[in-house]
């Protein structure tokens, strides 16, 4: 018997019947062209989760006039030159017997000129000041809300002709229909503004347009923000009773979500915030409606899906980022090779990658956007392979190049592999990690990779192993900083701090506030030590970009034995002592108990030059950390490179 019999039950969906309960979220991902068509690589990442067994594959937010588009790379359904490229998409997921949704969707207010070429319009002139620009929105006049309604109708028909078996109405995330429903950004006194029902008048419009161009047979749905999570925004108190609204509207399945621009944490949840953590909003709407319901917001483990639908909080699950990590993932589960899921670890990777409008890849999975490019293709001829280190470069490379044919030795100094990986995961609020640790150890012994652990991979012993090639991912380690008195301060090794737990400490100054710094900090803290952390930038692990870092810096600010100094030098140490400079203001700190600076990193080079110097010796590749200490990405995308290209 299946150890998940409710995500594996077939679904009604309007008239249509769905394989299973999971949908794929509509994610964007940057993979359109300019103008919004369809491009060879979005129709591979399709196929890929519609092969790996997804019932219902929703494209992304697709602008239905080029004034609302929110990403340059974004799909578009605003022209009938489009519908060819639809086709063919629609044709590759339907091979493998999924269906495929279109997302109707306008920006509004949360978009930007520097995007459209014009300036944003809106429901009421309310900036969304998170984006470049913040530019102000001009209020529609009511002749152009009818027109916007009648665009909606206009991409609906051009979905349907091109083959999409569902629509969904792109009410969330505060875009133009929740723009118009929501108090937060709606301030009009007109027939569209004011109370709910005025504020409804939009999005029912919209349905009724859309549910007309659709025809009986496409089911419509209708994604809302359940809690805007912004004060003067909607709640779920408010959306209880619009829900039954829209089911009288003529909408077959209510999607929920949460949150819009400015609380963007919401919409795309980081690894802080707990898995399922938007049911308790779907639970509360699904008493209220005969229709289905669907419910994303971190869902990516079997079990919890599983048990959400077990409780009756939904009828379908919305997966993003879960199948963005593993196209595979339902297949796997439905076939119990749960070990072979590459995990989602909610870093935020790929929003960061949205947002920089960059095509939108994968920290976990490598192949992610690249699916045709690193479909995996036998070596022409096998080699003998020495990988030295065991973090994510160096496990990523062994894991390809096995894969490929190659014979594959890890040499770890490490008890443990894992590398960096290992103390990240030991940090306050980034526990995930170990999933992809646990994960990447797993893939590298299915691909039949030897990892031997506790070695000092010495030029004789690798040359002992009479390699073809070597890769070398050997990492970096802590440097000394320049700063006077560094060794007569009572300083510390930064990765010893996140290795094990010292005793009677009640002060500490880390320097340095890159992401290294902000996990000591973290874990100091977490021990109940008393922090001060000295960063000469204004920011707060900047390595990583604005959407990953948001919430984890913000926990360490909330912390109340955290006092963080930006625009800060640490000008001198002592025993126990500590001289700071902000501008032309001095601090002193006493009574320091350990200091932890945690920049310079220094690339671990010396094997690679031992190597160099040794005439024949096989050819070296450096891979991540030991070239320019950056993050797991960096180090992953680095591994999977070499991987396919040796």
């Amino acid at each position: 018997m299946s150890r998940f019999p409710r995500l594996f039950t077939p679904g009604r969906l309007g008239r249509l019947t769905l394989k299973n309960r999971i949908l794929m979220a509509p994610m964007e991902k940057n993979l359109a062209t300019p103008d919004g068509a369809v491009t060879q690589r979005y129709v591979d990442y399709c196929e890929a989760r519609a092969a790996g067994g997804a019932a219902l594959i929703t494209l992304e937010s697709m602008y239905v006039d080029p004034g609302g588009k929110n990403h340059v790379p974004q799909l578009g359904l605003h022209d009938d030159a489009l519908i060819p490229g639809y086709r063919r998409l629609a044709d590759a997921c339907h091979r493998h017997g999924a269906l495929l949704g279109a997302e109707l969707q306008f920006g509004g207010r949360e978009t930007s000129s520097l995007v459209t070429g014009v300036q944003p319009v809106a429901p009421s002139a309310v900036p969304c000041t998170v984006l470049a620009g913040g530019d102000m929105p001009r209020p529609l006049e009511i002749g152009e809300i009818r027109r916007l309604v009648a665009r909606f109708a206009e991409a609906a028909r051009r979905a349907v002709r091109a083959g999409f078996d569902v629509l969904e109405i792109h009410g969330a995330h505060g875009y133009l229909i929740g723009q118009f429903l929501s108090p937060f950004s709606n301030r009009r006194d007109d027939e569209y503004g004011g109370d709910v029902e005025r504020r409804l008048r939009f999005p029912l419009e919209v349905i009724a347009a859309v549910r007309d161009a659709a025809g009986p047979d496409v089911p419509v749905l209708y994604r809302i923000s359940a809690d805007e999570h912004v004060e003067g925004g909607l709640g779920i108190d408010d959306v209880v009773e619009i829900a039954p609204r829209l089911e009288a509207a003529g909408i077959d399945l209510i999607d929920v979500t949460a949150g819009i621009y400015e609380s963007a944490m919401w919409m795309v949840q980081p690894m802080e915030i707990g898995p399922a953590c938007l049911v308790p909003l779907a639970r509360r709407i699904r008493e209220r409606v005969r229709i289905p319901v669907s419910v994303a917001g971190r869902l990516a483990d079997p079990a919890v899906a599983e048990a959400v639908l077990e409780a009756g909080d939904a009828d379908f699950v919305t997966l993003g980022r879960a199948l963005h990590a593993d196209p595979a993932m339902p297949a796997k589960t439905a076939e119990g090779r749960l070990a072979e899921i590459v995990p989602c670890v909610a870093c935020l990777t790929c929003s960061d990658l949205l947002g920089k409008n960059q095509p939108v890849l994968c920290l976990v999975n490598t192949e992610t956007a690249r699916e045709r490019e690193y479909r995996t293709r036998p070596a022409s001829r096998g080699l003998s392979v020495v990988v030295v280190g065991a973090g994510p470069a160096g496990l990523e490379a062994a894991r390809v190049l096995a894969s490929r044919g190659h014979r594959v030795t890890v040499l770890e100094r490490a008890a443990e592999p894992g590398g960096q990986l290992l103390l990240a995961r030991q940090v306050p609020g980034r526990h995930e990690l170990a999933g992809l640790v646990a994960y990447l150890l797993h893939a590298v012994e299915r691909a039949g990779v030897s990892v031997r652990t506790g070695v000092d991979a010495t030029a004789d012993l690798v040359l002992g192993e009479k390699p073809d090639a070597v890769v070398l991912a050997t990492g970096a380690r802590p440097g000394v900083p320049t700063t006077p008195g560094i060794f007569d301060s009572p300083a510390v090794d930064p990765f010893d701090v996140l290795r094990r737990p010292v005793a009677g400490l009640r002060r500490a100054l880390v320097i340095g506030g890159g992401l290294l710094g902000v996990a000591v900090a973290h874990t100091l803290a977490e021990r109940g030590v008393e922090v001060a952390l000295a960063e000469a930038s204004a920011d707060l692990a900047s390595e990583i970009g604005l959407r990953p870092r948001w919430q984890h810096v913000a926990n360490l600010l909330a912390r109340p034995n955290v006092t963080v100094h930006l625009r800060t030098t640490v000008e001198a140490l002592a025993a126990g002592t500590a001289r700071l400079r902000h501008a032309d203001a001095e601090t002193k700190l006493d009574a320091l108990d350990i200091v932890v600076p945690t920049r310079p990193l220094v690339p671990v080079v010396d094997l690679g030059q031992a190597l160099a110097a040794i005439p024949g010796a096989p050819t070296v590749f450096s891979i991540g950390d030991c070239v320019q200490p950056r993050t797991a990405f960096e180090a992953m995308q680095e591994g999977a490179a070499l991987g396919h290209r040796l």
